[in-house]
């Protein structure tokens, strides 16, 4: 999990939306309940309970999950997540770092961490992913996607490529060599095991997953030996959060995929490395991103669209933009093949019957002065047919004004 900065002051009890003024005014984000969102029976379970009240900042929901010792020992806290969908994420991993810390715990697992064979290598395992911490100053919000900002991908290159004998290069090199030995085969499989990406920007879990492996590498230990030190109580979800492709490929393989998709469709070397160092982007989430934007098909925007997204600073950022394009791909299977993008910033389309698609992945979409200068953008006014699709929900203000401003509002998921 990654920690954000300070939650608003608590509130004593759930605010309605502000009412608009006469005159077209904008309200104030409201704070829900999470069970707005959410199932109650998701909220708490083992190790973690997520505060009932969420304050929203006008499209995404900022969660805040408290994780104690049972679970997370050293790690017990408070952690900030926005967006629903990195929340969901972040939940279905708490059962899989119980797992390993039981696993950890298992006399099996002792004995072998107190091998000399094991001990020399532990910090070389701990080099294979590196959540990157936020670049401070700079836009990080899904809520800047709605006035088109734009980020420094000169700076995400600088900083992801670094210099000769930079703790990067260094990481890289350690990297290349444990995994050449066998351990990100196994790394993966215990991954695919938990039900958990394997390219987790989750730093509590990513530490867990390296060390675990690295010892059932080293112990020559199958997945299967090692899943029986699991305790019987803990419950690993069924959710997939990522596809076979990323399990069943080598990592270094992974990463030449996306290179030659992102060749394909035009992108610079420079963008291309800027693309695949930002670790604001996870592997599995790039593999994604490049699996949709061809299932696009060879339609004009598709650079674009790819390198607004190397220029992303932030994984709520490339979460929103990547979840996007699966929805037009989506509408494109079962509406009317898409044949046009733009960006940056939110994604517009155009489809073969002549509709403008937006697609917005938003948890509660509120009447701002962002959204509403999005919605009455005048460029965006003029066209015909406008459809905002978001997957969440939204006041009744910001329903009524984005109808009165001629948008045809799309809720969940297509029927």
């Amino acid at each position: 999990m990654q920690s954000a900065p300070p939650p608003p002051p608590p509130m004593a009890a759930v605010q309605p939306p502000t009412p608009a003024a006469p005159g077209g005014q904008y309200e104030e984000p409201p704070v829900i309940n999470a069970t707005d969102l959410l199932p109650a029976s998701a909220l708490s379970g083992p190790g973690f309970m997520v505060q009932p009240q969420v304050p929203t900042n006008g499209a995404m929901g900022q969660y805040t999950i408290v994780a104690d010792a049972s679970v997370f020992k050293d790690n017990a806290g408070t952690y900030y997540v926005e967006s629903l969908d990195l929340l969901n994420i972040r939940l279905s991993e708490i059962p899989a770092i119980a797992a390993l810390e039981g696993m950890n715990d298992a006399a099996v697992f002792t004995k072998e961490l107190a091998s000399s064979a094991v001990r020399p290598v532990t910090s070389a395992a701990n080099m294979v992913i590196h959540p990157m911490d936020t670049v401070t100053g700079l836009p990080s919000g899904v809520g800047d996607l709605f006035e088109r900002v734009g980020a420094g991908g000169k700076q995400i290159y600088s900083a992801a490529t670094g210099s000769p004998g930079s703790g990067t290069a260094a990481a890289e090199t350690g990297t290349a060599t444990i995994n050449a030995l066998g351990y990100d085969q196994v790394r993966r499989d215990l991954a695919h095991k938990l039900h958990v990406d394997p390219y987790t920007s989750d730093p509590i879990l990513t530490k867990l997953l390296n060390k675990t492996a690295w010892v059932m590498f080293s112990a020559r230990m199958t997945v299967d030996t090692a899943m029986m030190a699991v305790p019987g109580s803990i419950i690993i979800s069924s959710v997939e959060f990522t596809d076979d492709l990323v399990y069943q490929t080598p990592k270094a393989d992974l990463v030449i995929l996306v290179q030659k998709k992102l060749k394909a469709l035009g992108l610079s070397p420079q963008d291309i490395a800027t693309f695949t160092h930002n670790d604001a982007i996870p592997l599995s989430l790039q593999v994604s991103a490049v699996k949709d934007l061809d299932a696009l098909g060879n339609i004009p925007g598709r650079r674009a669209a790819a390198v607004d997204l190397a220029n992303v600073m932030t994984e709520y950022q490339a979460r929103f933009l990547v979840t996007s394009l699966k929805m037009l791909v989506q509408w494109g299977q079962q509406k009317s093949p898409i044949t046009g993008i733009r960006a940056p910033g939110l994604i517009i389309a155009h489809d073969q019957n002549g509709t403008t698609i937006v697609p917005a992945p938003v948890d509660y979409l509120s009447w701002t002065p962002r959204i509403a200068g999005f919605a009455t953008d005048p460029q965006l006014i003029g066209m015909q047919n406008r459809v905002l699709w978001i997957t969440g929900k939204m006041t009744p203000l910001a329903q009524q004004q984005l109808t009165a401003n001629g948008w045809t509002v799309q809720e969940g998921a297509l029927q």
